[in-house]
């Protein structure tokens, strides 16, 4: 065995390799497809040179070696758009199928035009077509390269798996003609290289793995605004998780990406956990764009922007959310933003976005609010009682508190039945269910209805008319402390 079928057999067994490789670890069909395909190409092609070349095998037709050469270029060129424009390259840039179109054409014209694939980069319309699709590949990547922060690393690797190609494709072909050496006949030595290349930018831009993982039935529509993104002012993404829930179980496909799984169910929403890596922005964007485009019309939650900033820096990250607009757009689903710990100047470049934008107040604020405007001052130790019994920090007091706040209220009210009578037990009922409608007619909100209408931290602390005589007349201060000291003495009977 020569040097080249030496050299050609190495490389089909690393292309080989990377294909398995490619197969098992992979998380997106198409593109794993596409790879499949361009691999098999160039195996092809190196196994049918090594076989020729050492008389295991008898020659391909002419015609069969250069179908298969030229479906190799239009598949590197199909392949690298792929690997920069994601699932979005179907349905915005299908034209770069059209590559495929010519390849049977030449191909039944090989005989007739005496073309072969020893000779195949000649000055004609075959090598033009083959430098073409070698030609869109490299400009794709320059451009990716210089317009793109988020694909600035992953467009270097492409440009080497793509000159390589070229390097040992046309270049050598002319190199060996000139030195008179016979021709490779198709095979490329630097195809393990680029399919290396190639391998590394799929891996580094893998989705993130999605538990529960998205069914295939058909997404029910949902109440939130399709084919738009939606930044969720807040400061914890707690309306962002509930509404997530909300449209899950109406039957909506839907996404969460965090860093922290919530609590739910089987049927629940879908979790992908961001993984603490460089490429975490573009991952993200490659996993809602996948989630998307098999579940159209569904729900992508990305909970805290400010993790994938902290781990790929802002200008990346805010690139991934523009493209995942686009892809809400493509897919008639919905994309909501938190922006959960960012900073001013990260709020201010998203709200420059002109993204629709639903300014969010937090739970927790508000429920003490509500209950400020039934018991005064003493709301903040009520709350802090609640939480202490249910070993909540108050921070992460939610609506979802709300039936258990108010159980625990009420809970309260009773163990105070035998000290506190008559009018004065009245009373402290009469704030309780006033509370209680506040409570509840505030958690039965939406975020867009929240967005839309007045806080009740916003709304000034005004007694209820019928209350006026009450609060004069009956409290002295000494039923309401009694309440407070129920309430605490509660959280110690429960611990």
């Amino acid at each position: 065995m020569n040097i080249s079928s030496a050299a050609i057999l190495a490389g089909v067994a690393v292309s080989a390799w990377m294909l398995a490789f490619i197969a098992i670890r992979g998380r997106r069909p198409w593109l794993q497809a596409t790879y499949a395909a361009c691999s098999l190409a160039y195996i092809a092609l190196g196994a049918a040179f090594v076989g020729i070349n050492e008389g295991v095998l008898a020659a391909l037709r002419n015609d069969v070696a250069l179908g298969i050469l030229l479906l190799s270029h239009a598949l590197t060129a199909i392949l690298v758009l792929g690997l920069i424009h994601g699932e979005t390259l179907p349905r915005r840039r299908s034209v770069a199928f059209l590559l495929i179109i010519p390849v049977p054409v030449l191909a039944y014209l090989a005989p007739i035009e005496g073309w072969t694939a020893a000779a195949a980069y000649e000055g004609n319309v075959l090598g033009g077509f083959l430098v073409v699709c070698l030609g869109i590949a490299l400009a794709e990547t320059v451009y990716a390269r210089y317009s793109s922060r988020l694909l600035a690393a992953h467009s270097f690797w492409l440009g080497v798996g793509v000159i390589a190609l070229i390097v040992a494709g046309p270049v050598y072909a002319y190199e060996l003609e000139f030195l008179g050496e016979a021709s490779l006949a198709g095979a490329n030595l630097a195809s393990p290289i680029a399919l290396a290349c190639f391998a590394l930018v799929a891996v580094q831009a893998d989705p993130f793995p999605i538990a529960p993982r998205p069914s295939k039935r058909q997404t029910k529509p949902g109440t939130l605004p399709t084919s738009d993104a939606i930044v969720f002012e807040e400061i914890r993404p707690k309306y962002a998780l509930r509404t997530a829930h909300e449209e899950s179980s109406r039957g909506r496909a839907t996404l969460i990406l965090g860093r922290t799984a919530p609590a739910t169910a089987a049927s629940g929403p879908g979790f992908a956990a961001v993984l603490p890596a460089r490429h975490a922005s573009l991952r993200a964007l490659t996993t809602a764009s996948e989630f998307l485009t098999g579940s159209r019309g569904g729900l992508a939650v990305v909970e805290d922007l400010a993790d994938l900033s902290a781990l790929s820096e802002w200008p990346p990250t805010i690139e991934a959310v523009v493209r995942l607009r686009h892809v809400a757009r493509d897919t008639g689903s919905t994309v909501i933003f938190s922006t959960a710990r960012l900073t001013d100047g990260e709020r201010r470049s998203l709200r420059d976005l002109r993204f629709t934008w639903w300014s969010l107040p937090d739970p927790a604020r508000e429920i003490e609010s509500i209950l400020a405007q039934s018991f005064g001052s003493g709301a903040v130790r009520l709350v802090a009682s609640f939480s202490r019994a249910h070993g909540l920090r108050q921070e992460e007091l939610t609506t979802d508190h709300v039936p258990a706040l108010l159980d625990f209220l009420t809970r309260a009210i009773i163990e105070l039945s035998g000290v506190v009578a008559g009018t004065a037990g009245h009373g402290l009922r009469t704030q309780l269910e006033a509370a209680a409608s506040g409570l509840r007619s505030f958690a039965a909100q939406g975020a867009e209805e929240v967005a839309r209408g007045k806080w009740p931290s916003r709304i000034a602390s005004e007694a209820h008319p019928d209350l006026l005589v009450t609060a004069a007349e009956y409290w002295k201060g000494k039923e309401m402390e009694e309440l407070f000291t129920a309430a605490e003495l509660i959280v110690e009977d429960e611990k």
